[in-house]
């Protein structure tokens, strides 16, 4: 689940940094490796040069990757000390430009010589400005390239494993092939080590320096390993050497003549540099193929685009965003700088930039927002609730049937590890039916502010609810898939008991199940601290979930015989608590957007479809129906009499409300519950 951020050694469009930028920018490329600045390498900056160019890079909203330097690019029998001393005030320039990187070699091996010879002084050297730079807050990344020490896998892995934490390593494909390795093979002996990549290929055949994926050396192979890795960020460098630029035969070591770049023709610098950033473009395309368009940036919406720049997101990226706010659509593009925005949902649909939309809006727009983009052929993964009543979710399956695309709904509190095991042991049957069900969740504590912070919020035309529909949809999804659907429920909810607000923020429902099992759900945001523990009363024993850890008292035989044979009155059945192992994992809305994506692409199950949308809704809506009719309600809900009687609700309202719009973009601490 790799998040991959391109970079450019830019110089090789242009000298001049105001051309660079224009490059950078023209190419959708975020982030530059300095090399040769204005004719000057960076290597060679002084401090003073180095906040000029800060000041610069800042205004145009490019970020440094890592400084390209050409430390370790002497020869090894060269005097060591000055170029240490220069490198010195590198770091100072790593420093101030922003960047945890500085790119060095190996040193060059005299040719004919053994380099194992070397192997030892290389090391020392490596070790030295390496330890110096770490001891500063800047990591010392190695590149391999041909005639230093470190010119294939094998002497690459001997640096890595030799100063451990201390060094990063670049992984250059073409730079391997150039030498005679393998880029995959290799690839698969460094993958653990590699900090970033500098993307150029190689034509194995006659040597011709090619864009990405037009040699041998297997990119889309590598990014596709990568991609698989686990919260990674990668830098992938592009590095085209696709016409010969300023300062390339210094690179080279004076053979930049030998290289052979007559393969694709370019007119100038500036066509060759957007040939091989198209090039690693359409590369990151193939490997991340989903394209999704996030509707709405507010809390969570912004909450799902930190998560994909964080790399928590495999076989995708976010191609666009829609929010009818211009300040949060300027906001996303901070965090995605090349993201396409749009003022509407629709705007963004017909765009043709997605293939799925994540609807993140308040809940009465999931439903017209999802059957729009199903008739225009997009795939619809919405956040909680699905909507705010049944018969919505009921019309979006109906349109996901007919457009036939995939519907999903972010229960993401199915991915956790303790509710994934309760609802194992209870749907086994192993230890008997449900008797009783008790969960008392109250640590939904919220403040006014949070009430203030949306002008839809905790009212019945803007939410139709308050913490049954906004707080709960996961508990009650949770109970429902657990437990099963209870076939009447009795609720107290009470409105604006400890809020100024409309809706209900403290609720008591009380279930019946068919086998005659009951059950007691009991929530607010009113109280501080508060509690989360679900009970389930099996005939063979009771789990009990409080504080994310989850515990099961199994019974020496089944409550309803012991009960039925005992000849003492006061006995029990004995039995003993047992802490329940678990697989320990808990993704949350990453796993349900990465299985969403493999849904898409390879057929596989999802955490949860749009059906499941209306089982937890049916109780939250039957709940309503109770309270306000003052009596209990059979489950299914009669849609039509529940629909009337919100509408009664929102038509009698004469609540106006104080509104303070703010987004908290990390919703990390609300994803417990």
């Amino acid at each position: 689940m790799a998040k991959f951020i391109l970079s450019a050694f830019a110089d090789e469009a242009s000298p001049d940094i105001d051309e660079q930028v224009s490059a950078l920018k023209k190419n959708r490329i975020e982030m530059i490796e300095p090399r040769n600045v204005n004719g000057k390498n960076i290597s060679d900056f002084t401090v003073d040069e180095a906040k000029a160019l800060k000041e610069k890079l800042d205004a145009a909203g490019i970020k440094v990757s890592s400084i390209g330097s050409a430390y370790g690019k002497i020869f090894i029998n060269e005097d060591f000390e000055p170029h240490f001393e220069a490198f010195k005030n590198t770091v100072e320039v790593a420093k101030i430009l922003g960047t945890k990187y500085i790119r060095m070699f190996s040193f060059y091996i005299p040719e004919g010589d053994d380099p194992a010879q070397y192997k030892d002084e290389v090391l020392r050297r490596v070790k030295a400005m390496a330890e110096y730079s770490f001891e500063q807050g800047i990591l010392c990344c190695h590149e391999n390239e041909k005639g230093i020490y470190g010119d294939i896998p094998e002497r690459c892995l001997e640096i890595a494993e030799a100063l451990g934490e201390k060094i990063g390593t670049i992984f250059d494909p073409a730079n391997y092939l150039q030498c005679g390795a393998e880029t995959y093979a290799g690839f698969k002996m460094l993958e653990k080590y590699i900090t970033y990549m500098h993307i150029k290929d190689v034509r194995v055949a006659d040597g011709a320096v090619v864009p990405a994926g037009c040699g041998d050396g297997r990119v889309q192979d590598i990014l596709s390993e990568l991609d698989k890795k686990e919260e990674k960020v990668y830098i992938l460098t592009v590095e085209p050497h696709l016409k010969v630029f300023d300062g390339l035969n210094a690179l080279e070591n004076g053979n930049a003549d030998k290289l052979n770049m007559s393969a694709f023709i370019y007119p100038d610098n500036t066509s060759s540099f957007a040939a091989a950033c198209d090039a690693i473009h359409a590369i990151v395309e193939k490997v991340q193929p989903v394209r999704y368009g996030i509707i709405g940036v507010g809390n969570m919406g912004t909450s799902h685009i930190r998560m994909n720049v964080d790399g928590r997101h495999v076989g995708m990226r976010i191609t666009a965003v829609a929010d009818i706010n211009p300040e949060r659509l300027e906001a996303a593009k901070k965090l995605l700088p090349y993201v396409n925005t749009y003022n509407t949902a629709e705007e963004l649909i017909d765009s043709g930039d997605c293939d799925v939309v994540l609807i993140a809006t308040p809940h009465y727009f999931h439903s017209p927002i999802a059957q729009y983009a199903f008739a225009k052929g997009l795939n619809v993964l919405t956040e909680k609730p699905a909507g705010v009543y049944t018969k919505q979710v009921r019309e979006m399956n109906e349109a996901a049937a007919k457009s036939g695309k995939v519907f999903g709904i972010m229960y993401n509190q199915r991915t956790n590890c303790v509710y994934r095991k309760m609802r194992e042991m209870v749907q086994s049957g192993e230890y008997g039916e449900i008797r009783r069900v008790n969960w008392i969740i109250t640590d939904w504590y919220r403040t006014q502010a949070y009430y203030n912070s949306g002008g839809w919020r905790a009212t019945w035309e803007g939410e139709g609810g308050g913490v049954l529909l906004n707080q709960c949809p996961h508990n009650l999804d949770l109970w429902q898939w657990i437990c099963g659907l209870p076939v009447k429920v009795q609720a107290f909810l009470h409105e604006g008991k400890w809020h100024d607000i409309e809706v209900e923020d403290d609720v008591t429902i009380y279930a019946e199940y068919e086998n005659g099992a009951t059950g007691v759900f009991v929530t607010t945001t009113g109280d501080c601290p508060g509690t989360n523990r679900f009970e389930i009363t099996l005939d063979g024993g009771k789990l009990v979930c409080e504080n994310n850890e989850l515990k099961f008292y199994k019974l020496n035989g089944r409550i309803s015989e012991h009960c039925a044979t005992s000849e003492n009155g006061f006995g029990r059945l004995e039995g003993e608590w047992i802490d329940v192992e678990t697989d320990g994992l808990n993704k949350q809305h990453s796993e349900v957007v990465n299985k969403f994506t493999s849904k898409i692409l390879y057929g596989t199950d999802l955490v949860a479809n749009g059906e499941e949308g209306i089982r937890g809704l049916s109780i939250s809506n039957a709940a309503h129906l109770s309270s306000w009719l003052g009596r209990a309600v059979e489950l299914p809900v009669d849609e039509d009499l529940y629909y009337a009687e919100l509408q009664k609700k929102i038509q009698n309202s004469t609540y106006k409300k104080t509104v303070t719009e703010a987004v908290q973009g990390d919703m990390s601490s609300t994803f417990g519950s």
